[in-house]
């Protein structure tokens, strides 16, 4: 029998109850497996008497109760947000103290602050339900492909989005689908976070920070899906593509684009066959090729079991270092090159084809091809696919369009992503 792994809890809501649950109720399972007895020796919470349900001796309200306390070797971190988790992370690392978060948010802003401090104090810290919840994305990177080389992420890193998306292939609108998704409890009452890509983006950073070795901040291109119209998803799909959510990192030499948001994918590929509200994280690299991970990036017990899984690999004494080593320039938008899909409103009338056609051609945009569906009424959706063509351009060509007379209703653009 392993001495006793003597842990605190910052948080007990949603999560940190899982947590709780997991601990009592698996005790037995984690002892018979790895030898290791996990003892919650203090929790801190905002306010005490909401807590009835645990023993009053371990309940604090003050987290410098469990920063103070020498007995307690490892901080599980479990309130979410910038402030004052950074702080308490911190000062947990600065008094020696392993830590466990599933704090996607301050990770990906101080992330480097973090790993550094980790590293000068000789303690550990685990994030795996930081990013995708029980998928075990960061260890398969951290262990599994600790001698390849990572060479590009694609991955549906948002179950609101997913769901929503997926609701939309059934010609269910935007509005529609996004409200079954809150009923459900997918989605927040205030959803713009997920919708518009924001939390994607925030697990991308810190995937992105580990697979390249590389310091990557949170400033990338990022747009969501409340654009998107059931009628793009149809129009997709009779061109053989599916719309997702992507976030997506691709090393070529020192440079990397890194992005979230809407993407046009071959149907036939595994990742647009992840439905609903699962993630699902697709990874190329030079000895492995191809790897698909796939799972629920969320919720209270999957997310729960994640973090025990990190205490569990602390007490077992699993360390890496994150701090990273690798300078990549980040590509600017304006010179990634693809290919695009463009939803113009136009008035139905002659000659207007031809005066968006020139804008294009005038800002280095060839076209493929050309999809109007006849719909009887005066203004009519014109679906355009371009040849390869850089995406400042296409975003300087649609600004143009816009102003245009017979143009009704904001374009709309998304990348082809032929993986």
């Amino acid at each position: 029998m392993k001495e006793k792994m003597k842990i605190a809890l910052i948080g007990a809501g949603n999560i940190g109850s899982g947590v709780i649950e997991i601990i009592k109720n698996n005790a037995g399972l984690i002892r018979k497996r790895t030898g290791l007895e996990i003892g919650i020796e203090k929790i801190a919470v905002k306010d005490k008497s909401k807590h009835n349900d645990i023993a009053p001796g371990i309940l604090t309200d003050n987290y410098e109760d469990i920063i103070k306390d020498n007995k307690i070797g490892t901080v599980v971190e479990l309130i979410g947000g910038y402030e004052p988790a950074r702080t308490i992370i911190l000062k947990a690392i600065r008094a020696k103290k392993n830590v466990v978060t599933a704090n996607k948010a301050v990770l990906a802003r101080y992330g480097e602050e973090i790993f550094k401090a980790a590293a000068e104090n000789n303690v550990k810290i685990s994030f795996e339900a930081a990013v995708a919840a029980s998928i075990p994305i960061i260890r398969a990177v951290r262990e599994t492909l600790v001698s390849d080389n990572i060479k590009s992420i694609y991955g549906i890193l948002n179950g609101t989005t997913n769901f929503i998306l997926s609701r939309m292939e059934e010609d269910v609108s935007y509005q529609e689908a996004l409200k079954k998704a809150q009923q459900l409890g997918f989605a927040e009452p205030d959803p713009s976070f997920d919708v518009d890509g924001l939390d994607a983006a925030q697990k991308l950073v810190i995937l992105s920070r580990l697979a390249f070795n590389a310091d990557i901040g949170e400033d990338i291109d990022v747009f969501g899906i409340a654009k998107i119209k059931s009628s793009d998803i149809a129009y997709a799909a009779e061109l053989g593509y599916k719309v997702k959510l992507l976030a997506i990192a691709k090393k070529t030499g020192s440079h990397l684009e890194i992005k979230t948001q809407p993407v046009m994918i071959p149907d036939n590929h595994a990742l647009a066959a992840v439905n609903d509200e699962m993630n699902a994280i697709y990874l190329v690299s030079e000895n492995s090729r191809e790897s698909m991970f796939y799972g629920r990036g969320a919720g209270k017990m999957p997310t729960a079991s994640a973090v025990v899984s990190d205490i569990v690999g602390i007490g077992e004494n699993e360390r890496y270092n994150y701090q990273a080593k690798e300078k990549l320039e980040i590509k600017n938008k304006n010179s990634v090159q693809s290919r695009f899909y463009l939803r113009l409103m136009l008035i139905d009338k002659p000659g207007v084809l031809a005066q968006f056609t020139k804008i294009l051609g005038s800002n280095e945009i060839s076209i493929n091809a050309v999809l109007q569906k006849e719909q009887n009424r005066e203004v009519v959706p014109v679906i355009v696919i371009t040849h390869k063509a850089k995406q400042g351009n296409i975003e300087l060509a649609l600004k143009q369009i816009e102003k245009l007379e017979a143009v009704k209703e904001k374009p709309i653009y998304m990348m082809i992503e032929d993986i």
